[in-house]
This record gives C-alpha cells, structure tokens and sequence, in this order.
C-alpha cells in the first residue's frame, strides 16, 4: 500500500511538473530584420500572396476572408508608411502565412499562429519578419481580430526613409 501511494505522489507531482512546463508558450510579436537591408532605395512594394494551412478546409469562407484582409490591412499599412503600391516592378513583396493548429498547452486549443515577411524583390531573399504564434483562438476569430492581428505583425515595419532634399547651387 505505501509503494502504491509513494507511486502515485511521484506520478502526481510529475505531472504537475509536466504540465507547467508544456503551459509556457511564446507570445512574442516581434518583428525584426532577419539580415541587413538598405531601405533607402525602397519605395514601391507588391502583396505577394496569403498561405492558410493547417485545420482550414480549401476554399472555406474562413480562408477566403483571411486571404482578403491579408492583402487588404498589409497594403494598406504598407502605404501609410509612405510605400507605394506596384506591380512586378515593385522593390519589395510581402506574404503573410497563418496556420491554424493544435496548441496542446492552452486551454484554447485550437488556434491561429500568423508569419508576415517581406523579401527583395531584386533577388528575392528575406530581410524582414514578423512572428506571431498563437495570436487568437478559435473561438475569437472574427474579422476584427485578424485585421489587429495583420497590423500587430507589421507595425515594427520601418517607415520609406525620405529623399533627401535637393540643395540649391550657392553660386
């Protein structure tokens, strides 16, 4: 019977230790350069696209809403900072990735993570990203929620460094 009840102490307060640990998730939102990137000749960016994966079912009204304010609020945060919108010939693209998953270390289960990065156009590398995992619930979701979402992921984006002014000729 002692064996039996020191088991069970041991198993208890291992699983208390387990589940304090498996609680701490990373809510960071920090979005940052991911290598050194002169901006200065940046001034027109495009939307690229919007991958939705996980437990979302193609061509879902959810999915189809996510994509949309994806491009929406990003191009729209994008040109208050003084970006302009283009086609092709643009400087710069952006994407923006959501998953929606399985966190098995909250009481909201299921929830929506969010991956915004922007990449040189000219050589299509990475030099900026935004990380914003388990941003909602499901049971949160609404359009509201991922427009402050998107603009949570982009708001550490520099704003278009200006062109210097042209000095006039002393002579």
């Amino acid at each position: 019977m002692k064996l039996a009840l020191k088991l069970l102490f041991v198993a208890l307060i291992g699983a208390v230790f387990m589940t304090g640990c498996a609680s701490f998730e990373s809510t960071g939102t920090s979005g940052d350069f991911v290598r050194p990137t002169d901006l200065s000749s940046f001034d027109s960016f495009r939307y690229e696209h919007t991958m939705v994966s996980g437990m979302v079912y193609r061509m879902n009204s959810q999915e189809m809403v996510m994509k949309d304010l994806s491009q929406k609020v990003l191009t729209q945060e994008l040109s208050q900072r003084g970006y302009r919108s283009a086609g092709q010939d643009a400087d710069f693209y952006v994407v923006s990735k959501w998953r929606k998953e399985i966190n098995m270390s909250a009481a909201e289960v299921v929830r929506f993570s969010l991956i915004v990065e922007v990449y040189d156009a000219s050589n299509k590398t990475l030099f900026w990203r935004a990380e914003l995992p388990y941003a909602f619930n499901a049971m949160q979701w609404s359009e509201e929620r991922v427009s402050q979402t998107l603009r949570l992921a982009i708001r550490n984006f520099p704003d278009r460094l200006g062109q210097t002014p042209k000095l006039t000729n002393a002579e």
